[in-house]
């Protein structure tokens, strides 16, 4: 794949490249992140998250991110980006897919189809594999860590040219293919690409092959400036490319601090869903790119619990200072997780953007249509 990337002909259509200094956006609405037991939890509900992506689309938030599992209730990706995509005109939507599961020929047609539904906004979140529960419900093994990225790196190559490109050969050393082609080419000259790289070689091809680099962050603001900068650095040093750094967080909304740490504390904590909780950190326990520490594992699993990644858990102007000061120290974008997403994205409309338009980080929206 080219190491130089131009993102003037996706700017037209796509609102990941919009001038927004902070990004927002929708994660996992098609499985539900939060680790909760509370009966008012959010589910995977095609009805709920279409009103939510409603909601989403009408503030003008940037993006709707899926999530990809195969051993719980979810929608598939493919498909519930690309329906969300054709009813609501603003978001980009981004669908995830694990690089070993899926072979490259369908993903070029499948995502070349979601840019024409979508007029150009479809995107692509590229997993390398983390979890070894996925593979086995397809009677596979989790290969080793470098073989995963090697395999990744070949794939990209190869989905670069089927969107590029007409009846050609390829023969690597993980995937083959004769006299391939991928009609209709996509909207955007290459749909963009996420991928979430914490590990050294993680980043590296993080760096190499996505414009939105997904990463997790400690609390503190001088760790996120640095890390970053970092990202930022070795794209444009190695590769001579401008990346993006995305992260998530879990979002809890109420009038005051207070009130948000304590319902909080009810859906995280006294409802926590322990037994899908030590799943998720067993699995990053095992993952070569995140080692859990016995003395941070409290705060896991309340995190995983809560939705994972960074807290936005306050009053309207709390949330709304955090936000800004990610944005500050080099985050692109955060997408969102809430137990509560209709209500979540009414009081982020209502309460939050206009502080964030005030602080300077967004602007207005104005829908094109």
């Amino acid at each position: 794949m080219s190491t130089t990337i131009n993102a003037d002909d996706r700017r037209a259509t796509n609102p990941v490249f919009n001038d927004n200094r902070l990004k927002l956006g929708l994660f996992g609405l098609n499985s539900g992140q939060v680790m909760t037991k509370a009966p008012d939890r959010y589910i995977a509900d095609w009805k709920r998250s279409d009103a939510s992506v409603k909601l989403a689309s009408d503030a003008g938030l940037e993006a709707i991110v899926a999530l990809i599992t195969w051993h719980q209730r979810q929608f598939d990706t493919f498909t519930w980006c690309a329906a969300l995509g054709a009813r609501h005109p603003n978001p980009a939507v981004v669908a995830t897919f694990h690089v070993q599961l899926v072979h490259p020929t369908f993903v070029a047609k499948a995502a070349a189809t979601g840019d024409h539904i979508t007029d150009g906004r479809f995107c692509l979140n590229v997993v390398a594999g983390s979890n070894s529960r996925s593979y086995q419900a397809f009677g596979m093994e989790m290969p080793d860590h470098e073989t995963r990225y090697a395999q990744a790196a070949e794939y990209m190559e190869l989905l670069k040219r089927l969107w590029t490109e007409d009846p050609f050969d390829f023969e690597g050393r993980h995937f083959q293919v004769f006299k391939a082609e991928s009609q209709p080419k996509p909207v955007q000259s290459l749909p963009p690409i996420m991928n979430a790289g914490t590990s050294e070689r993680g980043v590296l091809f993080a760096a190499k092959y996505a414009d939105m680099v997904f990463t997790h962050f400690q609390e503190d603001m001088d760790s996120v400036r640095a890390q970053c900068a970092s990202i930022k650095k070795l794209a444009w040093d190695e590769f001579r490319r401008p990346v993006q750094v995305w992260t998530h967080g879990y979002i809890v909304i109420r009038d005051t601090d207070a009130e948000a740490e304590e319902f909080l504390r009810y859906f995280a904590v006294e409802h926590a869903d322990q037994a899908r909780v030590a799943a998720m950190i067993k699995a990053l326990s095992e993952s070569a790119y995140e080692k859990i520490q016995d003395s941070e594992r409290w705060k896991y699993q309340r995190n995983w619990a809560a939705g994972g990644g960074v807290a936005l858990v306050g009053s309207p102007e709390t949330v709304a200072r955090r936000m800004a000061e990610f944005s500050a120290a080099g985050v692109d974008g955060i997408l969102l997780n809430s137990i509560e997403p209709e209500s979540m994205v009414s009081r982020l409309t209502a309460d939050v953007l206009p502080l964030l338009e005030q602080a300077g980080v967004r602007k207005p929206f104005r829908a094109h249509y």
